[in-house]
């Protein structure tokens, strides 16, 4: 094993996909071979990915080499009000008399 001196190319940002026109909410027909490459199975596992670091769900249906793809925004749970309510004070248990 040896140590080289190597840049890597930057990140230009780009995504190989237009994740923000398919992941805009609309229901979406993409083809294996014209809108993505690899398998339609794992092509649903990097809409999932994506969806879910956009703050976001997708539903997806696989039919042969067609993936049907619509997003939705996560909904966040409204919170629930709360209240504190204080328990009433202990009352002391009345002495013993010894007789």
């Amino acid at each position: 094993m040896r140590e080289v001196k190597f840049r890597f190319p930057k990140n230009r940002g780009r995504s190989k996909y237009e994740w923000d026109k398919i992941l805009n909410g609309k229901s979406w027909e993409l083809k294996q071979g014209e809108d993505f490459t690899m398998e339609p199975r794992t092509f649903v596992a990097h809409c999932h990915g994506t969806a879910k670091r956009r703050n976001m769900t997708v539903r997806t249906h696989v039919d042969g080499k067609t993936v049907i793809v619509r997003a939705y925004k996560v909904k966040t749970p409204a919170k629930a009000k709360t209240t504190t309510v204080k328990a009433p004070a202990k009352s002391k248990a009345p002495a013993k008399s010894s007789k």
